[in-house]
């Protein structure tokens, strides 16, 4: 009897808590009668606008506002329908209905991007868990590859789908909970899958078809920098101008974000060393999240990608880098925590006016945050490189924040306690006149005098011990004028510094910095300058790896028989980008037959109506003219599909 009264009870306490949940919940959308609105656009809302909106005090502003935000997307104003709006609208439903929702993984995908070029579906074989493979292409928008593979899995066929992040997962996160429990290795889930589903297997390595290393089975390429400009796309792709117009908000910066923010700080410096200039960056998580594996056995996997690319959005320099860590000590554990850990890297860079994009991202948190500054690489730029320690080396091997023989400490908080020095290498051949400058008190301010000669370098130190705690503007000046300017804070307790995790490399390392300029020149569209680097390598290095990148730049200069000579080597991969240069260069230097093979076998990578297409011409061309009609149906029936499809989705 008491049980049943105990479980009456509970049963009344629950139906009272579920009414006044929902009475809580409507009252809420009631008070706030854009709520709907939000949830819906959020995905597509820029940091500024939402900043922007919230500042709003009137019904009025609010009105205007949302008018606003959608007629700075319309893509045809003299219509009269808002294009834009009217597909983002089908988007919504689609993901609604079919896809889990928006907020879900693939939902969040076709919000952004729309309908995918070709969708390939992998459920029910053995040897792997249910997937769906999303192909696009990118059509001109801002940073974005030509091509996407866009992988989604249920975890040991169980839930929802979420979104494969190569680097981040591989290919034994795909495989079947068969295959997982006899601990198969990464290497043996990769040659599994590859054995019965070649392109499967491939969208495990990329995001970018043909990257990566199929030999190993491993990522080593930037997908995650790419997932990270499909979050940001609407950072880019909408005009912000209209804000102006609207109540001035304080402090409204311009920022990409990522799906699921974390906090941290950036710092990019340039160096010059042997002949090469360098991006120098640290990266620092303000939190880190570590994963216990084992007793007392802690670990830690992230994912920095660096993305430079123009001001047109072009991407000239890419690299990413995947890093684990373990600490088996609780005491190295505790320190990680308290002190935090900043990672250090580098990259050769080439003259140009660039945006630099930073994204870490932490595996275990499943977070991004995301770094961006702009910078100037020309003759009148100066490198310079600040810090709280300059050290001399023993080494010849390449190091961040280094350069013959010297190596600066920096901390990307740019924070210095009393007890420590001002310290920097400044790149000029006249000596430089540095100042510090307090933000706040005009009359705190003075000249750093302690500026000495050595060698092709200018180094300067400033010992704050006696320096008033205050943010300050650090100003170097030479000749032409300011060639730098930081905000550093002088702070009066004391902070610890983060410990480094840094990458060096080998004093040998040139070639492959010769073959990374030579790569930029050709993104840059300098392909003359890109042959020019190329030429410097020693004829070993002319290999399987660098014949397809620097085919690239013979295309490009329209030298198609040398494109041809390159790539037909038998050591050289057929991939999708290597067939689609043959095939081209082919057809440009009238090897119809041979370029006939080459898109044949570009079918394999998705039967499309241009392939058809031009297999037709080429065989009308060739006399064969009941093949040529063979394929000229194929694409006509190729083309009725799609339509059909495209028609299907706008009536869900």
């Amino acid at each position: 009897m008491k049980n049943k009264k105990k479980l009456l009870l509970a049963l009344i306490i629950s139906v009272f808590f579920a009414s006044f949940l929902s009475f809580s919940d409507a009252s809420a959308k009631k008070s706030d009668p854009w709520k709907k609105w939000l949830d819906e656009v959020h995905l597509i809302m820029t940091k500024a606008e939402e900043s922007v909106f919230y500042s709003l005090k009137t019904e009025e502003d609010r009105k205007r506002f949302q008018e606003q935000f959608w007629k700075a997307r319309d893509p045809k104003p003299e219509t009269p329908y808002n294009e834009y709006k009217i597909e983002f609208y089908r988007r919504l439903k689609y993901a609604d209905t079919q896809l889990e929702g928006p907020n879900s993984d693939r939902g969040r995908i076709y919000i952004l991007l729309g309908e995918p070029f070709e969708k390939r579906n992998f459920s029910g074989y053995e040897d792997v868990v249910d997937c769906e493979l999303w192909i696009y292409r990118a059509e001109g928008r801002p940073g974005l590859p030509p091509f996407m593979h866009i992988l989604f899995y249920r975890p040991r066929n169980f839930g929802s789908y979420r979104q494969f992040h190569p680097g981040l997962h591989n290919a034994l996160d795909i495989i079947s909970p068969g295959y997982s429990l006899r601990r198969a290795s990464r290497l043996e889930a990769y040659q599994i899958i590859k054995k019965s589903l070649p392109q499967l297997a491939e969208a495990t390595l990329s995001i970018i078809p043909g990257e990566g290393d199929p030999v190993r089975g491993r990522s080593l390429t930037s997908s995650g920098s790419t997932i990270a400009q499909i979050y940001t796309l609407p950072e880019r792709e909408v005009e912000r101008n209209y804000l102006k117009n609207f109540a001035t908000f304080a402090g409204m910066v311009d920022v990409a974000y990522s799906a699921k923010e974390i906090e941290g700080k950036g710092f990019i410096s340039i160096s010059e060393n042997k002949g090469f200039t360098f991006l120098n960056y640290s990266i620092m998580p303000d939190d880190i999240d570590l994963r216990r594996i084992a007793d007392n056995l802690y670990a830690l996997d992230i994912t920095i990608n660096l993305r430079i690319e123009d001001l047109e959005g072009r991407t000239i320099h890419q690299q990413e880098r995947n890093i684990h860590l373990e600490f088996d000590d609780l005491k190295k554990k505790t320190e990680v925590e308290e002190r935090k850990l900043a990672f250090k890297d580098f990259a050769p860079i080439v003259e140009g006016e660039y945006n630099v994009i930073i994204t870490f991202s932490n595996k275990t948190k499943e977070g991004y945050f995301i770094h961006k500054e702009r910078i100037s690489i020309n003759e009148d730029a100066v490198p310079v490189l600040v810090g709280f320690k300059i050290k001399e080396l023993g080494s010849d091997n390449f190091i961040p924040f280094s350069t013959e023989g010297y190596k600066v400490l920096a901390d990307p908080r740019l924070v210095f306690n009393k007890t420590e020095s001002l310290e920097g290498l400044v790149f000029s051949e006249q000596k430089p006149t540095i100042h510090l400058r307090s933000l706040v008190d005009k009359n705190n301010s003075f000249e750093i005098k302690d500026v000495v000669k050595q060698g092709n370098l200018f180094i300067f130190r400033q010992p704050l011990t006696d320096i008033k705690s205050d943010n300050y503007f650090l100003s170097i000046k030479n000749e032409k004028g300011e060639i730098y300017k930081k905000i550093i804070s002088v702070i009066s307790f004391h902070v610890e510094k983060p410990l480094d995790y840094e990458r060096s490399e080998a004093a040998s390392s040139e070639f492959n910095y010769i073959f990374v300029i030579g790569q930029e020149y050709i993104n840059k569209g300098e392909f003359d300058k890109a042959i020019e680097y190329f030429n410097k390598l020693p004829e070993n290095l002319w290999n399987s790896s660098t014949l397809p990148v620097i085919a690239r730049a013979y295309y490009a200069n329209k030298e198609y028989e040398k494109v041809v000579e390159l790539l037909e080597k038998e050591n050289v991969v057929k991939n999708y980008s290597v067939l689609l240069f043959l095939a081209n260069s082919s057809l440009e230097i009238k090897r119809k037959q041979k370029a006939a093979e080459y898109f044949e076998m570009l079918r394999k990578y998705g039967d499309t109506v241009e392939l058809n297409r031009v297999l037709g011409a080429i065989y009308h061309s060739l006399g064969e003219r009941e093949k040529a009609k063979v394929y000229w149906e194929r694409a006509e029936n190729l083309e009725k599909s799609k339509k059909k499809n495209l028609n299907n989705n706008k009536e869900k």
